[in-house]
C-alpha cells in the first residue's frame, strides 16, 4: 500500500509553539521561524530557525525590530524547503504590512507552491485602523471607547474626562498601551518615550479608560460566511503573573461564562465586523464589557494566543479547521462542526513573567511541574520580565479550572523562594 504524504507547514511566530502543537496533532509535518524556541518546540518540528539563538541576543533586545528578522528567516527557510505546503503567519507581524508583502513576493518572485494561509495584507491593513473602525460600528450601533488622535487630543479638541489611556497605533498584546490620571503624568510618559526617541505624535491617540469585563471572540470564516469558535474571559496585567505592564496579555478562561445575552452581543458584533472585513481563517476580537454592554477594541488579524484553551474547552483541533477553511469546498463542513459544537470543559491559560532573575537550576525545578508549556530553555538565565512559561489547566467548572491554574502559580513561587501574598 502506497504511503500517503504528509501535508507539510510552516508556522511563523512570537510564539508558534500552540499553532505547532495542534498541527502536530492533526498530522502536518510542521516547520517553524520562531522568537523564542521554547524547550517544547523543538520535538515537534522538523526544522527551526530561532531568532534568539540566531543572533544571539534576548528578548528585551530583539522585540523592537523583530519582523524584519521573522521575514528573512522565512524567505530563507521557504527557500530552503521549497517543498512545503503552506503558510501560517502568527503573532509577530499584525501591523507589518511591508512584510507580509516582501514574503508574498518571495514566493512569486521564486515560484514557490506554499498556499498562504492568511488573511491579504489590505485586509489586514483594515482590521489595524482603529479609528475607521470605530466609525463603522458607531454608524451601525455598535459601541465604541472614545477616541481620539493624540494630535487632536494636544489641541484640545475633545472632551474626554480622566483617567484615560495612551496607546500606539500598533502593536498587541496590550504592548504600548499606559493609562494616566492627569497631564502631569501625560507628559511624564512622553518625556520618558522621548529619551529613547520613541514618540512620533501622529504613531499615538487618546482614548477613554473602560473599567470592565475584558473579554474576546474567536471567529472563523471563509472570506463570506463566519462561525463563532468560543468566547473567551481575558486575564490582562494580572499582577500575581508578573506581567511587565499593566494591560499586558496574561491569558484566557475559554469559555468566558457570560450571560446568554452578552455572548450574544459580543458574537454580532464579531461576526459583523469579519463579514465586513472579508477576514478568512481564525481571527480573535477583543472587548470591554461594561454593564453588559460590549465595547470594541481591536482585531487580532490571525490565530489569537487563546487558540489552545478553546480548543481544551471544545475538544477540537482547530488548526486543522484554520487551513480547510481556506478551500471553499470544505466550508459546509465546517458550518455543521460550528453549529453543534458545545464547550465541554473550561480552560484556563495563564502565562507566568519572570518577577526577576532566574537561574538555570530554577528553570530545570520548573519546567518539571504539570500542565506547563512554552517552557524556557535551562540554558541561561531568565531575565525579569521575560515569558517563562504557560499553564494550561482544564477543569468541569469556571472557578476550578482558574484557581486550579493559579495552584501551579503558587508552585512556581515555591520553586523561586519568592512567594507574594495571593489575593481572591
Amino acid at each position: 500500500m502506497k504511503q500517503v504524504k504528509k501535508k507539510s507547514v510552516l508556522v511563523v511566530g512570537f510564539n508558534s509553539r500552540p499553532l505547532v502543537s495542534s498541527l502536530k496533532q492533526a498530522g502536518y509535518e510542521i516547520y517553524v521561524v520562531d522568537f523564542f524556541g521554547d524547550l517544547d518546540l523543538y520535538p515537534l518540528v522538523k526544522d527551526s530557525i530561532i531568532l534568539t539563538k540566531e543572533l544571539g541576543k534576548n528578548y528585551s533586545l530583539l522585540r523592537k525590530d523583530y519582523g524584519k528578522f521573522l521575514t528573512s528567516y522565512t524567505i530563507e527557510m521557504m527557500l530552503k524547503y521549497r517543498f512545503i505546503d503552506y503558510l501560517i503567519i502568527g503573532s509577530g507581524l499584525d501591523d507589518g504590512f511591508e512584510e507580509r508583502d516582501l514574503i508574498l513576493n518571495a514566493i512569486k518572485e521564486n515560484e514557490l507552491t506554499i498556499t498562504y494561509i492568511n488573511n491579504d495584507t489590505r485586509v489586514v491593513k483594515n482590521t489595524r485602523n482603529i479609528i475607521k473602525l470605530h466609525e463603522i460600528l458607531k454608524k451601525n450601533g455598535f459601541h465604541v471607547p472614545k477616541t481620539v488622535s493624540f494630535i487632536a487630543y494636544k489641541k484640545n479638541q475633545t472632551s474626554l474626562e480622566y483617567p484615560l489611556v495612551l496607546k500606539k497605533k500598533t502593536g498587541s498584546g496590550g504592548v504600548n498601551v499606559y493609562k494616566f490620571e492627569n497631564e502631569r503624568e501625560l507628559n511624564f510618559l512622553i518625556k520618558r518615550f522621548s529619551i529613547s526617541n520613541d514618540f512620533k505624535p501622529e504613531e499615538w491617540f487618546v482614548q477613554e479608560y473602560l473599567k470592565g469585563i475584558p473579554v474576546s471572540c474567536t471567529i472563523i470564516s471563509n472570506g463570506k460566511e463566519s462561525k463563532v469558535v468560543s468566547i473567551n474571559r481575558q486575564i490582562i496585567g494580572l499582577n500575581y503573573l508578573n506581567p511587565p505592564s499593566e494591560f499586558m496579555y496574561c491569558g484566557n478562561i475559554v469559555p468566558a461564562n457570560l450571560l446568554k445575552s452578552d455572548d450574544e452581543k459580543i458574537a454580532k458584533i464579531s461576526l459583523f465586523l469579519s463579514k465586513h472585513l472579508g477576514l478568512k481563517g481564525i481571527n480573535g476580537f477583543d472587548f470591554v464589557l461594561k454593564n453588559h454592554q460590549p465595547y470594541f477594541m481591536e482585531i487580532n488579524p490571525r490565530i489569537p494566543g487563546s487558540i489552545n484553551a478553546s480548543e481544551a474547552a471544545l475538544n477540537l483541533n482547530l488548526l486543522d479547521l484554520h487551513l480547510k477553511s481556506f478551500d471553499d469546498n470544505k466550508w459546509e463542513e465546517i458550518s455543521e462542526i460550528f453549529d453543534k459544537v458545545q464547550p465541554k470543559q473550561f480552560a484556563t491559560k495563564l502565562i507566568f513573567f519572570s518577577p526577576h532573575a532566574i537561574s538555570e537550576q530554577k528553570i530545570e525545578q520548573i519546567n518539571c511541574l504539570k500542565h506547563l508549556h512554552d517552557k524556557t530553555i535551562p540554558e541561561k538565565r531568565a531575565n525579569k520580565g521575560e515569558p517563562l512559561c504557560t499553564i494550561l489547566h482544564v477543569n468541569n467548572s469556571f472557578n476550578s479550572s482558574f484557581f486550579g491554574a493559579l495552584k501551579i502559580v503558587d508552585k512556581i513561587y515555591e520553586i523561586l523562594e519568592n512567594r507574594p501574598s495571593l489575593k481572591n
